[in-house]
């Protein structure tokens, strides 16, 4: 073993006088403190993040195709579902699956109220894993059963605003030329937290969407694309454009919700903030205990220089002590911080006002990559900053330094 390591060793299991002790464990608990804000709140910000992604592209797909016409708010133009266009996106290697789907806005009547929806009709093969993950009561509408496309599921929500609930006939109106009438009954109430969504969609049969509004003919409003790697979501889209005809054009999820996203992007900033701080607390508390280290132990450091002990090899003894005491900390607020995150995963215990943050409960999730960059980085910015202070053994004098006292 080193010299260095070994004095330090040396040191890190010895006394300390009182002071010197209590501001060697005020450094390790503000360490391990400043680790487990950093791991709690990169948790929270992950799972929060692609909770609220998740429920939008339960919604929509990562990628919607539609007619290069198409002015947003649901002012679809409606095309054909051609199955060279269908294979063709279906058989580009970034996608995973793909649906097509015919949305238009209605108005939905119950006895006594009056609601602007949109009614989105899917098929059998829709991916319908989303809904059936955030389906409260009831059951789906049989999308591809002839004999149930008038079934449809209506959120929480809604229901709650128009007294509804499953079993209860309805009738959505359709404002076009001419106004078309539907009675539906409702099969299902799903709630995903998104109440700009949920007080929208009503979920139905596409074949009913085609019988009134393309003559029972197999046309479309847009495709939902689901891709392998949501990070790559720029350029799938990108590359997915240019294999489409000139009359259809691609939009990311980004692209048509970036109110949402610009959000959740401000959400990132937050993490910067803290991580920051966070650092600068633990940096400041070592910073602090190694300077009380070297000032209780002049007098070695006046005898180590006495014995010919070169000033690199002193610098390395207390960076070392200080490594055990960072080391301690960083267990500690581990320890804490997984803890902590593991409770709340498990048992819920904080809980959120769905309405204003679109979840019940605080998420969190964690891997093992984020808890070793937390760490590194920790570990490497403060004893990157205790590089200062360690320069102050270069100008203690051996003979003062054995007086000093």
């Amino acid at each position: 073993m080193q010299l260095s390591r070994f004095i330090a060793l040396r040191l890190a299991l010895g006394k300390y006088k009182s002071f010197a002790s209590l501001i060697i464990k005020l450094a390790w608990f503000g360490v391990g403190l400043s680790v487990a804000v950093m791991l709690i709140s990169i948790a929270i910000v992950v799972g929060y993040k692609n909770q609220i992604s998740e429920k939008v592209i339960g919604f929509g797909g990562d990628i919607e195709v539609h007619s290069t016409g198409t002015t947003g708010s649901f002012d679809y133009i409606q095309f054909s579902d051609s199955l060279p266009i269908f294979q063709k996106i279906k058989n580009n290697p970034n996608v995973s699956s793909v649906s097509p789907v015919m949305s238009r806005p209605g108005i939905l009547k119950s006895n006594e109220e009056l609601e602007g929806i949109v009614f989105k009709g899917v098929d059998g093969q829709y991916n319908l894993e989303f809904l059936k993950r955030n389906l409260t009561r009831g059951q789906l509408p049989g999308f591809g059963d002839s004999s149930r496309k008038r079934e449809i599921m209506i959120s929480k929500a809604l229901g709650k605003k128009m007294k509804l609930d499953t079993g209860d006939l309805v009738r959505i109106y359709f404002i076009n030329e001419p106004v078309r009438v539907i009675p539906c009954t409702i099969t299902g109430i799903y709630e995903t937290g998104l109440e700009e969504n949920d007080l929208l969609f009503v979920v139905g049969s596409l074949r009913e969407m085609q019988r009134i509004f393309a003559n029972k003919q197999k046309q479309i409003t847009h495709y939902e694309v689901q891709t392998k790697d949501f990070k790559q979501l720029a350029a799938n889209t990108k590359q997915l454009n240019k294999s489409l005809p000139q009359e259809l054009n691609a939009e990311s999820l980004i692209q048509l919700n970036p109110q949402i996203f610009d959000w959740l992007g401000y959400l990132d900033q937050n993490i910067v903030i803290i991580l920051t701080l966070m650092v600068v607390v633990a940096s400041i508390n070592m910073i602090t205990a190694l300077l009380i280290l070297i000032i209780e132990r002049t007098n070695m450091i006046g005898i180590l220089k006495a014995l010919g002990t070169r000033n690199s090899e002193i610098k390395r003894i207390f960076l070392n002590h200080a490594l055990y005491i960072l080391v301690l900390g960083l267990a500690f607020g581990n320890l804490v911080g997984l803890g902590l995150a593991w409770l709340q995963s498990e048992y819920k215990i904080i809980t959120l006002a769905q309405e204003t943050y679109y979840l019940a409960f605080v998420p969190i999730e964690i891997n093992a990559w984020m808890v070793l960059a937390v760490n590194i980085g920790t570990i490497v910015i403060c004893m990157l900053t205790l590089l200062l202070p360690v320069r102050l053994i270069s100008k203690i004098e051996p003979v003062k330094a054995i007086k000093f006292n």
